[in-house]
């Protein structure tokens, strides 16, 4: 029986990559529920909830591997201390899950500092609290229509290159 955070003022709301969101489960309190997007507190409820996607750590994630089956995404929640997801990474996660992983960098209230968008070329910048370091910045309008700044990484231009795009 899953046990799903009711409470919800206050609370972030979860932004789905590539709206509409499926069936998501989503692993962090820091999320309210609406709609498809139902929040747990602890993984051990979400295979009963048979989500289409998840969202939620690396770690959580792989922790679910082998017993739910996707359909549509997973999102990997990074803080904005972590380093990018790796290609190693997300290999182990589509063997895993058989469905894309997007990257999505949120503060510890849920707040979307940064988030990956379908084209999969960097993490379009949400808010101005993002601290973005020396992390590497692209201001050119991305694959997907949208012209807002991403945080690029070095695999990222191999992808942009490897697909025929600017390096």
């Amino acid at each position: 029986m899953w046990f799903p955070d009711l409470r919800f003022y206050g609370k972030a709301r979860l932004i789905y990559p590539v709206p509409p969101a499926p069936r998501t489960a989503v692993l962090s309190t820091a999320f309210r529920q609406r709609g498809a997007i139902r929040v747990f507190a602890d993984p051990s409820g979400v295979p009963a909830f048979q989500p289409q996607a998840i969202a939620a750590t690396l770690r959580q994630l792989e922790s679910l591997a082998g017993v739910v089956s996707l359909t549509h995404a997973v999102i990997v929640f990074r803080d904005s201390s972590e380093p990018r997801l790796t290609e190693v990474e997300r290999d182990r996660l589509w063997r895993a899950f058989q469905v894309p992983a997007f990257e999505q960098i949120i503060a510890a209230d849920g707040t979307l500092y940064a988030g990956e968008c379908e084209a999969h070329d960097g993490l379009h910048i949400e808010s101005s609290r993002l601290a973005a370091g020396d992390r590497e910045i692209d201001r050119a309008p991305c694959a997907c229509g949208r012209s807002t700044a991403r945080l690029v990484s070095p695999a990222d231009g191999k992808a942009r290159t490897a697909a025929g795009g600017r390096p």
